[in-house]
């Protein structure tokens, strides 16, 4: 299992994730990051964006937002 992998299950399991994992993810799927002020934008045009401030761990609501990127870009509901 690749580490990409690994922190996608970490995703999908309500582990919680670092910022620096949330980024790695979102660079893979091919997201630019836009700095305004703290927050931390990732966009990808026809999947909208999310919005991360940069601290150690991510909110609960930030992981649910990522889990649903995942999903529109073809990830299973579960572990993989």
């Amino acid at each position: 299992m690749s580490k990409i992998e690994k922190l996608i299950n970490k995703v999908f399991s309500a582990s919680e994730i670092s910022y620096q994992d949330a980024e790695k993810i979102l660079f893979r799927l091919g997201y630019d990051l836009e700095v305004s002020g703290s927050h931390h934008v990732f966009r990808k045009p026809g999947y909208g964006h999310i919005s991360i401030k940069r601290r150690s761990g991510l909110y609960s609501y930030q992981i649910s937002e990522l889990r649903d990127i995942l999903v529109k870009h073809g990830y299973p509901e579960e572990k993989i």
